[in-house]
């Protein structure tokens, strides 16, 4: 038989002297390690949810940021911090996001190719991207609306009898945020 000891002995013996401060340096530099990474990743998402990413490709494509500053997410009479491009367009939960950010990869991919310009934004994108929002807030529920918006804790008697009526029976008929307020943040692609 062999002079050295089972793996299990091995496993419950105490660690020599070279391993009695391996051992926790190294499980420190892995925290370290993790923690700059999970700050980056952090980073990463927070800056791609800004407007000044969204702008970068949007700034310049038909009227949407000009659209989008004249409405009443970005600006109004209450003082109200504006919603961000993220706000509405980017679910809140990490998962979901990490989908909606790895599809929006292809538009990207198609803008930097040059298939998707200013020039041709209008005529020939936009549609196809309003037709793709407006069937994800119609399938999430309008979702990221709810977020900000709760219909629960609407102050019905202060909105107009036609609003108060429509956001009351909401539910009961079906519909979600989207199916009233299409346009509200940006006008509707031509044709819609």
């Amino acid at each position: 038989m062999s002079d050295k000891p089972s793996l299990w002995r091995r496993l419950w013996t105490i660690p020599g002297a070279r391993w009695r401060l391996g051992v926790p340096l190294g499980g420190l530099l892995a925290f370290l390690l993790g923690a700059i990474a999970l700050a980056g990743f952090n980073g990463v998402l927070t800056y791609t949810n800004s407007n000044e990413f969204c702008y970068s490709c949007h700034l310049g494509m038909d009227s949407i940021v000009t659209e989008y500053h004249a409405s009443a997410h970005f600006k109004n009479t209450q003082g109200v911090v504006a919603a961000t491009c993220g706000d509405c367009h980017v679910p809140h939960e990490l998962l979901p996001k990490l989908w909606v950010k790895i599809r929006a990869t292809k538009d990207i991919y198609l803008r930097l190719k040059g298939e998707i310009t200013p020039d041709n934004f209008d005529k020939e994108h936009r549609a196809r991207l309003a037709a793709i929002a407006t069937t994800e807030f119609k399938e999430s529920d309008s979702h990221t609306c709810r977020f900000c918006h709760d219909p629960a804790r609407m102050d019905l008697e202060n909105q107009s009898k036609v609003a108060a009526r429509r956001h009351k029976g909401m539910v009961a008929r079906g519909e979600t945020c989207i199916d009233c307020h299409a346009g509200i943040a940006h006008q509707l692609p031509r044709g819609e």
